[in-house]
């Protein structure tokens, strides 16, 4: 998996600074790392995180506007100036100090953090079952 560095498209997706790309070719892979427009991201998918890891490795994967509707719904004040990264940042102290919100999070991005913290899904399950497994495994129950 790659960071974007700098604003990239690929497969006609446009990639901010912060977000996280994959699928890319080798060759698309070795051309945006000598432009320096993306980094390599050391975090193996079969490796599970401790949950606040899991957590940040979750906002930093999700896309600007579930960014921004997260942010909205936990109550963290973000400019629109701010870059991904920065907006993750806000939201990540936030959660360390009131807890992870993740009912706050949209499908896909639940489904991404129930997988950092080792859960494995050969289909995609409902929102209620991935909320129940992480609140187990984040000790809310």
């Amino acid at each position: 998996m790659y960071r974007a560095i700098w604003r990239v498209k690929h497969n006609h997706t446009i990639y901010e600074p912060g977000e996280t790309i994959t699928g890319l070719s080798a060759d698309a892979a070795k051309e945006l790392l000598q432009l320096k427009a993306i980094e390599a991201i050391a975090v193996s998918p079969h490796e599970s995180l401790d949950e606040m890891g899991a957590f940040k490795a979750t906002l930093c994967a999700m896309k600007r506007p579930e960014l921004l509707s997260y942010a909205k719904n936990v109550g963290v004040e973000v400019d629109l100036k701010m870059k991904n990264a920065e907006i993750c940042e806000l939201i990540f102290e936030d959660a360390q100090k009131n807890g992870v919100d993740i009912e706050g999070l949209d499908d896909h991005s639940l489904v991404f953090f129930a997988e950092k913290l080792g859960y494995r899904f050969d289909e995609r399950p409902e929102r209620q079952q991935v909320i129940e497994m992480i609140d187990a495994r984040l000790g809310h129950e």
